[in-house]
């Protein structure tokens, strides 16, 4: 597991059709990796690389608005969407013989999210 961590700020829509305030959070991101044998290092991946690809993928989310970003045009920018995003965009960057197993959104303390694909 790698974690990495970026500040950005949103605005949910409510179930009442609401909008909260832009408001900020510092988010931290967590990842795992799955493996089920080791590569010729005897790792599932190296955790620096794993946590340089979140780096990557949070760079394109930091310091803006999250509803600025294509990828939450359309949708609410939940801590589960932003979960989804970085986990679509990390999984296919996971060199064998690792899988991604989750991603874990910290919102704010005590607010987390995890997100995985069966």
């Amino acid at each position: 597991m790698a974690e990495t961590e970026f500040r950005a700020s949103h605005g949910l829509v409510l179930a009442d059709g609401g909008r909260e305030d832009l408001h900020s959070h510092l988010w931290r991101v967590r990842a795992a990796v799955h493996c089920t044998h080791l590569n010729k290092v005897q790792m599932g991946i190296d955790f620096h690389e794993l946590k340089a690809l979140l780096g990557e993928i949070v760079a394109a989310l930091a310091d803006r608005p999250l509803e600025e970003h294509r990828a939450f045009a359309s949708v609410n920018p939940t801590a589960e969407m932003v979960a989804k995003f970085v986990f679509d965009r990390l999984a296919p960057k996971i060199p064998p013989p690792g899988r991604l197993a989750w991603v874990e959104i910290t919102e704010a303390p005590g607010c987390i999210v995890r997100y995985t694909q069966d």
